[in-house]
């Protein structure tokens, strides 16, 4: 159906500004649009499948925006290597999990915390740098712990619900272990791109489907996210934090109350 690029495309770039600008995950937005507004993706068998394709997306798109900010010298991986081992460990776990288990939308709490993280830019737009550290000091007690749990339970999050990942990330790096917003941006997003390669691949593993009956879907959605990842990702270096602040808070805000909205259309429509 010719409408259904068209929402494909819409979804695509949503999510690319959203990874370029805040490390967040494809499938956050990707996932709840296609499922509700795209008959291709309707019931258990969609869901799946439009998850597979929001993952695909988020790889070329996380590669660009973490080359983009890596550039700009904004990846710490000498604080985040624990947080990296257990997410990319717990991903595959996730992705079989969900093949089983597989829930279509959001859930409650990634909704909430999706609209507080976007009024806390709004209220707070600017964060405190990091202070720099020496290569030699080792990690925290307290580090390592955070980086475990919630490197393990992110990590099966993001193979399971294909989204959330980066969300979560983004908290714990700047509120858990000190990040600067682009330095939390850029790592996660490079952490990203491997869970994003590795859940995407347990998918298509498990529903060889995909690739036949949505590779134009699959394709489209993979350019457009990647493009508009790489462009935001430019705009979110040039432009001062307090900027991007206040259009992380927008986005995050909007995209938050939108995902509510599409969660809970059958109650909407009962009430009208």
């Amino acid at each position: 159906m010719g409408y259904e690029y068209l929402i494909v495309s819409f979804a695509s770039a949503l999510a690319g500004i959203g990874t370029g600008l805040v490390g967040l995950s494809a499938a956050t937005a990707m996932v709840p649009l296609l499922i509700v507004l795209c008959p291709t993706f309707a019931g258990e068998h969609g869901a799946f499948m439009a998850t597979a394709i929001a993952l695909a997306s988020d790889i070329l798109g996380s590669a660009a925006t973490s080359f983009v900010y890596a550039k700009n010298k904004k990846i710490d991986l000498k604080h985040g290597w624990v947080l990296l081992t257990c997410i990319i460990a717990m991903c595959t776990v996730g992705s079989v999990a969900a093949y089983f288990t597989h829930q279509t939308v959001l859930g409650s709490f990634s909704l909430f915390l999706c609209m507080a993280i976007g009024i806390r830019f709004l209220v707070k737009p600017e964060s405190k740098e990091r202070l720099a550290k020496d290569g030699t000091v080792k990690l925290s007690i307290k580090e390592i712990a955070v980086s475990l749990f919630f490197g393990l339970t992110i990590g099966f999050g993001t193979g399971f619900f294909g989204s959330g990942g980066g969300m979560m990330m983004l908290i714990v790096f700047t509120a858990m272990l000190g990040y600067d917003r682009r330095t939390a941006v850029g790592t996660s997003t490079f952490i990203m791109t491997f869970t994003a390669l590795i859940a995407s691949i347990s998918h298509v593993m498990m529903e060889p489907a995909i690739l036949f009956e949505c590779w134009n879907y699959l394709l489209l959605s993979i350019v457009i996210a990647t493009f508009f990842s790489l462009v935001s990702a430019q705009f979110a270096n040039k432009v001062s934090n307090k900027a991007v602040g206040y259009v992380t808070g927008v986005i995050l805000l909007v995209l938050g109350l939108l995902m509510t909205i599409i969660n809970n259309l059958d109650k909407i429509k009962a009430m009208l």
